[in-house]
């Protein structure tokens, strides 16, 4: 049996290409009727002033079932869902010459990264794990962000911004980009319309996360089951959790098994590695992760090892600040305290099917509680395999973070990512200390990073 340790993979950018047939793959919409999506704002917008949670949930689950329907198309003898036939970010923001050369070479399903966030504002450092009795090799988390055809489409088109004012401006070139700050700024626009036109009402866009899970053997994937349950609960990183898996790639074995989680002995249970959504590594892409990322001897990859999806960030321009939900593997079971989210609400299995199942949930479709309070309870919903890894990550919610997306224009200010998580409640779109003099990109942190 293999055992594993976890760890956050540190400078390494790896690209999961996969080849042949992936070249043909063409992106496909969500396929759910048109009453639920895109869902009209003003049933969305009630919902949130009215903190119907119960409705809210509904709406992300119903958005799951959708993005993980089956999609029309094959790879490698294995059905794609829905969203992985979306366009990379790589893509949506590749120049006009690579973009006219796509049908000569593979498309990227898999653009998997080391996640951003771990490289800004206060992000924690990483901690080596003690050695303990038995060292064990590493598995790396990785990420990566995909977007559905309207957002793609959306940012391929120039637009007149602002609305009606004559002037065009390609929103995947920083040039254009700079062009339309000075604009605003020669126009004396106030802050609260320093910004591009709004993404179309069905535009989707993910963050998708996985863990490796090797071919052989049991690999042990740490499981949220509270920040008790963390060696370390005012930093509870995945590499600190206590509660563990054994995935069994042959889906053959029951019952449970010693593993390393952690550093720690435990007895684990078995669970099918069917249990996740999974995608298999060939002899090439292994080869090219093991180079990037150092990994040698016992730990590095080989031909027939898994990356395995245990994280989903997903959101639509439903509304005007975008909704906000966020997925992460729970073994099919509600974490402790349903914190963050849960299972509840989740559709029969006509309609969440399968390896979807195990996934709990939350939501943060407003900042605050009540949502027009600006000294309103602010609103919790993280995923534990992504920001538990940033300073106050676990009183986070997506919207606020997104909020303050901006598009950086001078050298001295490369980078204009939160320093930390707080304050995580209520936010002015019109602030003067955080907007002024640039330009805010709907909420997209993409743009930022992507923008050539």
């Amino acid at each position: 049996m293999r055992v594993t340790k976890f760890f956050f993979a540190v400078g390494v950018s790896l690209l999961i290409v996969q080849q042949a047939q992936a070249q043909s793959i063409v992106p496909e919409p969500i396929k759910l009727p048109s009453s639920q999506f895109p869902t009209p704002s003003s049933v969305l917008d009630a919902a949130v002033a009215a903190g119907d949670t119960n409705t809210l949930r509904q709406h992300a689950w119903t958005l799951w079932s959708g993005l993980t329907a089956d999609s029309t198309q094959s790879f490698q003898g294995k059905v794609l869902p829905i969203w992985e036939t979306w366009l990379s970010e790589q893509e949506a923001f590749a120049p006009p010459v690579q973009i006219a050369s796509a049908g000569q070479r593979p498309r990227i399903l898999l653009p998997l990264t080391r996640p951003r966030q771990f490289e800004h504002g206060a992000a924690r450092t990483v901690r080596p794990m003690a050695a303990g009795p038995n060292p064990s090799p590493a598995v790396t988390l990785l990420a990566g962000v995909k977007m559905n055809p309207d957002a793609v489409s959306f940012l391929r088109q120039p637009h007149e911004t602002p609305a009606a004012s004559g002037q065009t401006y390609s929103y995947t070139s920083k040039s254009d980009f700079i062009r339309l700050n000075d604009a605003f700024s020669q126009a004396n626009t106030s802050v609260a319309d320093r910004k591009i036109i709004d993404f179309p009402a069905a535009a989707t866009n993910l963050k998708i996360v996985f863990l490796t899970v090797h071919a052989t053997g049991l690999t042990p994937i740490p499981v949220w089951a509270g920040v008790n349950e963390s060696s370390i609960p005012d930093g509870p990183t995945p590499d600190t959790w206590k509660n563990c898996v054994a995935v069994d790639p042959t889906n053959s074995r029951t019952g449970t098994a010693s593993v390393t989680c952690n550093a720690l002995q435990i007895q684990a249970p078995i669970v099918p590695i069917n249990s996740f959504y999974w995608v298999q590594l060939d002899a090439a892409q292994a080869d090219e992760i093991n180079k990037l990322s150092n990994l040698t001897g016992a730990a590095a990859l080989a031909a027939g090892d898994y990356q395995v999806l245990v994280a989903m960030h997903v959101t639509t321009k439903e509304i005007a600040n975008w909704t906000w939900a966020t997925f992460y593997w729970e073994n099919g079971q509600d974490p402790p305290n349903a914190s963050p989210g849960s299972l509840s609400d989740m559709p029969d299995a006509n309609h969440v099917k399968g390896p979807y199942r195990n996934y709990a949930m939350c939501v943060s479709d407003a900042a605050v509680t009540p949502s027009t309070d600006r000294s309103g309870k602010p609103i919790v919903c993280f995923n534990p395999y992504l920001e538990t890894a940033q300073a106050d990550g676990i009183d986070s919610n997506c919207m606020s973070c997104h909020a303050s997306a901006r598009m950086p224009i001078s050298s001295t200010a490369p980078n204009l990512y939160p320093l930390t998580y707080l304050p995580n409640g209520w936010f002015d779109l019109s602030d003067q200390s955080i907007f002024g003099g640039l330009t805010k990109t709907d909420f997209v942190w993409a743009i930022q990073n992507s923008v050539p």
